[in-house]
């Protein structure tokens, strides 16, 4: 396991935490504590161009539109989904080094729909294995000082392990080591400090939580990727959406797996807040095109969510997402 977080601080205060559901830092939008915590990283790094970031990785077989999965067992959901999309061997994952983008920020149980659901990250971490990957791991930025208690208690670190995968989970004001990278063309985000292990990854993918979030209106697959920044304070504190847009010009998963088996509709992104259980799952490669229908959960329109035009802009994807084509299979 290589679990990053702080271990002294830890071992005063145990499981303490673990009784407090909703224990995340106060000011989430600043995602950094706060500026009067001091916890905020100033970003630094070597200096990194955006070709040294993996490439996505497609093969023809994949399908190239939205494979829409409803069913009742997470596990043979993404299953049967993955399989309808052309299945991991499109990806070539023999030998390499796979990197799994959850949300796993908050110290929440997973009704409560604000982070991925522990039974998809462990699955795919399965399928990824049984395909030959050479390592899987599932990582995040978290809006927690408490690593090991906030995964504990929204599962997300005991699925992982036990399917196999190594941990790299930061703590909010404590990222690791990070590149800076020149955002080519970039209005808002001229550089950004992303951590280390997306530059070491071969294969990334993106399995984000769809729920509100009172500041970009929506977290979908686009949003989750602020967690591979060094100071996702900074992204709040510019032009959030075109921010987030440009930051997906640069970092290009080759799949994104949507969680929607619950979705959490307003008080986000920590909740708690009311939860709406569409029990589906989006699979797809166009990560515009899949927040474009996670819109419908919650009555909003494509066009509402300004990063998901910006994305459409700068060529990140299409929010036509009918236009790739939507496979739906019940489970």
């Amino acid at each position: 396991m290589k679990t990053v977080d702080r271990r002294y601080f830890l071992e005063k205060m145990g499981r303490a935490a673990l009784g407090l559901g909703g224990i995340y830092l106060g000011l989430t939008l600043s995602g950094c504590g706060g500026k009067e915590t001091g916890t905020c990283p100033v970003e630094q790094g070597p200096e990194a161009s955006p070709g040294e970031l993996p490439a996505p990785r497609h093969g023809g077989e994949a399908f190239p539109g939205l494979v829409v999965v409803r069913g009742e067992k997470p596990e043979n959901m993404v299953r049967r989904g993955l399989e309808e999309w052309g299945g991991l061997a499109t990806l070539r994952p023999e030998g390499k080094n796979v990197l799994i983008k959850v949300n796993a920020a908050f110290a929440r149980p997973p009704e409560h729909a604000t982070t991925t659901h522990p039974g998809l990250v462990a699955e795919v971490v399965r399928l990824f294995l049984e395909s030959g990957a050479k390592e899987v791991v599932v990582f995040d930025h978290i809006l927690q000082d408490l690593v090991d208690p906030t995964l504990e208690k929204n599962g997300i670190g005991p699925a992982a392990k036990n399917a196999g995968a190594e941990l790299a989970v930061y703590p909010v004001g404590r990222p690791g080591v990070s590149r800076m990278v020149r955002v080519p063309g970039g209005k808002a985000l001229g550089e950004v400090g992303i951590l280390e292990e997306i530059f070491r990854a071969e294969i990334v993918v993106n399995m984000p939580k769809a729920k509100h979030h009172s500041g970009a209106g929506l977290s979908l697959s686009m949003k989750n990727l602020i967690g591979c920044t060094q100071n996702m304070g900074k992204m709040h504190q510019i032009d959030l959406h075109r921010a987030i847009a440009e930051l997906n010009t640069v970092i290009r998963p080759s799949l994104v797996i949507m969680d929607a088996l619950s979705v959490l509709l307003d008080h986000g992104p920590g909740g708690p807040g009311t939860v709406s259980r569409p029990g589906e799952i989006i699979i797809g490669k166009d990560p515009v095109a899949v927040d474009a229908y996670a819109c419908s959960f919650f009555g909003r329109s494509p066009r509402d969510i300004r990063y998901l035009v910006h994305g459409e802009e700068l060529g990140v994807g299409t929010t036509d997402f009918r236009s790739l084509g939507v496979r739906e299979v019940e489970v």
